[in-house]
């Protein structure tokens, strides 16, 4: 059941496995990839899905060889890879909040 999940990969954040796992399905007990930089890498690929988008749509707007849905899909990848960080930070903070606020 898991080798079915571990193949449909993470749409998203291309080149990061799965939580657990690495890219060839098998599970990891430790990596060589901190959290700041998984972080970072999700960051980068972002902002290059952001300047994409740009391109695409003044590609589109001085009449290059892209299409309407071409330049739509880079948007819209680009708007939901933007929410998804939008959702991470949240969460984060949520979490951070609540660490503060524990007692000891």
């Amino acid at each position: 059941m898991t080798n079915s999940i571990s193949q449909i990969g993470n749409t998203f954040l291309p080149g990061i496995p799965p939580v657990g796992m690495n890219e060839n399905g098998a599970g990891i007990a430790t990596s060589g990839h901190s959290f700041k930089d998984m972080m970072l890498q999700s960051l980068d690929n972002v902002n290059q899905l952001q300047v994409q988008s740009q391109q695409a749509i003044e590609g589109g707007l001085i009449g290059e060889d892209i299409t309407q849905a071409e330049v739509f899909s880079s948007i819209k990848k680009a708007d939901l890879a933007l929410r998804m960080m939008v959702q991470m930070r949240n969460k984060l903070l949520e979490a951070y909040n609540e660490i503060q606020n524990m007692q000891m």
